[in-house]
């Protein structure tokens, strides 16, 4: 019987000293992990790059063999447009599987949601002749109401959702072969690069979950289309829909409203 493809999330994490409040990003970071945590099929690694480890981290990698923090050695720096920390840790991270033999990546920003049913669908859909895989159906979530804008949406986005969330790759990394992430770029480039090079590309039929509007999100602050993005987070705002129970549970950390607004994300009932 085959082994297990290896499955890793890599989450870069935002310096304490850069961050505007650090609470937020701890309430934000819960959101994530536990999404994260809650998969349908348990057998994963997390990867967390950052300066600084969140209090939740810090509790639950005591007993989690399944959570490893690789420490930034640079200083801290300001936030910068071009988020040069963010790639630095995501490049640790990638050295790190790499290391370790390789297997699937997928990258998440502190503050997004993942799919409960993302490792599993990724071992029984990326074959081996795969580049990766791609998620381009999510919600955009306002982190104080707690309300979900589906995407695409006609005149928010019409445009695929990994276009606007970066945490909708999943790539093969293996040592000595060709690096994903150098062949198709940014993760909006991702399906016309792959096409372009005749690379198979298997769309994920699951959800994201990207949060706007919480202050910390650096595409909304330090971006280089932080204006279009605040204006996005503004229709999200207004438009934006109660979080169905399905979704709520197809994220797994918004579960009930109680946990919602633990995680920041909505008003408590």
């Amino acid at each position: 019987m085959p082994a297990i493809e290896p499955f890793t999330f890599g989450i870069p994490l935002i310096p304490r000293a850069a961050a505007r409040d650090w609470a937020t990003v701890e309430r934000l970071f819960a959101a994530t992990l536990t999404s994260i945590l809650s998969q349908t099929d348990a057998r994963f690694d997390v990867v967390l790059a950052g300066h600084d480890a969140p209090a939740l981290w810090q509790d639950l990698s005591r007993t989690d063999e399944r959570l490893c923090f690789l420490q930034a050695p640079w200083p801290v720096e300001p936030p910068s447009a071009a988020n040069d920390d963010g790639g630095a840790k995501k490049w640790l991270i990638k050295e790190h599987v790499l290391e370790q033999g390789g297997g699937l990546l997928m990258f998440v920003d502190g503050d997004d949601l993942v799919d409960r049913r993302t490792v599993e669908l990724s071992r029984a859909l990326i074959h081996r002749g795969a580049i990766g895989g791609l998620v381009s159906h999510g919600v955009a979530i306002d982190a104080n109401s707690g309300k979900a804008l589906a995407l695409p949406d006609a005149d928010a986005f019409p445009e695929p959702f990994h276009r606007l969330c970066g945490s909708t790759t999943v790539a093969r990394l293996s040592p000595g072969q060709p690096d994903p992430y150098e062949v198709l770029g940014s993760h909006h480039s991702w399906e016309e690069r792959a096409k372009a090079e005749g690379l198979a590309l298997v769309p994920l039929p699951t959800s994201g979950g990207y949060i706007v509007n919480t202050g910390e999100n650096h595409s909304e602050t330090q971006g280089p289309f932080a204006a279009w993005r605040r204006q996005f987070s503004r229709v999200v705002a207004e438009r934006g829909q109660p979080l169905s129970a399905a979704l709520r549970e197809q994220f797994g950390a918004v579960e009930t409203c109680e946990t919602s607004a633990r995680a920041g994300l909505m008003p408590e009932p």
